[in-house]
């Protein structure tokens, strides 16, 4: 019965599962949307697992803390050599109102086949923006002025972000409005982020079976730490620049990405050289033969 539902029953619940903390915490999700849904029909006076926070372990914490490894340029190429040479090669489009022949004018849905060429696109705009699948899967294209500027707002975070892709890409991104209308990417039915970005997490965990193996997992939210490799590489960009084109804090980018700060790099080196320098030091004596 709903009635005798509290926080501590929706803890026990919780803790009889036998899933990882993430796993337990999209699952709680549900929970309290379900004991939302009762409370807005009152037939419960509370929703008892609002009260209810996700576990946090320690594991979760040093994931949180630890340095965001990017893709290398050898692996962004032979992503894009998979998606020309392996990835995709029969091209099928069917519509449910007629199968296997496309409506014209008919917008390509989830139930599309997608190409190796669309997954290169999908790359790219997760490249060149470093938006997170949840806003590449959803974009349209009337958030990129002639310019190529984009301005949105973003899923996750709701924080507004400005990026500027290149003309090349520009064109690609208009060419998919007109094959496929507004969202390049697809349009579908459903509202549920998580259903629309698992299509493309589904696929691009395909391609990368074809272009291993693999040093490090590769996951989608590594096009967005290449992304701030990237920027940070390049002379005169300042951890606030890849702040703000991120849509982060500076002390975020600073924690995850200090590997890839140059004026860091420097500065610290600058400080041992200078610690070091007046120090007591050994007679070089020449190392002879030696086993």
């Amino acid at each position: 019965m709903l009635d005798p539902w509290t926080p501590l029953d929706v803890r026990e619940m919780r803790s009889s599962w036998e899933v990882a903390p993430q796993t337990a915490a999209k699952d709680m999700c549900t929970v309290k949307a379900f004991f939302e849904f009762c409370l807005a029909n009152e037939w419960i006076p509370r929703n008892p697992a609002r009260l209810v926070k996700n576990q946090r372990t320690r594991d979760s914490a040093d994931r949180r803390n630890e340095q965001k490894l990017p893709f290398s340029d050898e692996e962004l190429k032979r992503m894009y050599e998979a998606c020309d040479t392996k990835y995709g090669k029969q091209e099928i489009k069917w519509s449910r109102e007629i199968h296997h022949r496309r409506i014209e004018g008919h917008y390509a849905r989830y139930n599309s086949k997608w190409t190796g060429q669309d997954l290169a696109d999908f790359i790219s705009v997760s490249l060149y923006t470093g938006l997170r699948i949840s806003d590449v899967a959803t974009f349209q294209v009337d958030r990129m002025k002639s310019s190529g500027e984009i301005l949105l707002r973003t899923t996750k975070a709701g924080t507004h972000v400005f990026t500027c892709v290149p003309a090349w890409l520009q064109e690609r991104i208009r060419a998919r409005a007109t094959e496929y209308g507004p969202y390049i990417f697809g349009e579908h039915t459903t509202k549920d982020t998580n259903v629309v970005t698992d299509v493309w997490r589904r696929k691009l965990i395909k391609l990368w079976s074809l272009c291993g193996p693999w040093k490090e997992k590769p996951t989608p939210h590594r096009f967005r730490h290449t992304f701030a490799r990237i920027l940070l590489q390049r002379p005169g960009v300042t951890v606030r620049d890849v702040a703000e084109l991120l849509g982060n804090s500076e002390q975020m980018v600073r924690r995850h990405y200090a590997a890839w700060i140059p004026e860091r790099q420097a500065r610290l080196t600058k400080v041992l050289q200078e610690a070091f320098d007046d120090k007591p030091r050994p007679r070089i004596v020449a190392i002879d033969g030696g086993r």
